[in-house]
């Protein structure tokens, strides 16, 4: 399940952003402020919610982006809101009121732009 909506969120967010945009589904590290900044959105799944009875569950993604300059962070990550609002109601997304500010300090790193995605899968 978890393979499938990673490629589902990849394959709804590629042909939304700039060429040549990475979609990178690696947890934040400490060594992205040194790392050279490649444009990216990234998707990091943290959280999983299942319902067993249902055969369902919720997968919850820290989505954020890396650019050279904040605004150009800003213009993907509107890129993907826009992809998310804009597609198909099957897929069963939505915005978490989780703050991501918290997770970042669970991280041990600076806050950054970002919202948390939901995902509700069914299991197959």
């Amino acid at each position: 399940m978890i393979a499938q909506v990673d490629e589902a969120l990849c394959r709804l967010l590629r042909p939304c952003l700039p060429a040549g945009t990475q979609i990178r589904l690696d947890p934040p590290k400490p060594t992205w402020q040194t790392e050279s900044q490649v444009r990216s959105v990234e998707l990091f799944l943290f959280a999983l919610r299942g319902e067993r009875a249902a055969h369902r569950c919720t997968l919850s993604y820290l989505v954020t982006a890396r650019a050279r300059e904040v605004a150009e962070e800003h213009a993907l990550l509107d890129a993907t809101l826009n992809a998310v609002f804009g597609a198909d109601p099957s897929l069963r997304l939505s915005l978490a009121e989780t703050d991501p500010a918290q997770l970042w300090t669970s991280l041990g790193m600076p806050a950054r732009a970002g919202f948390v995605l939901l995902v509700t899968a069914d299991a197959d």
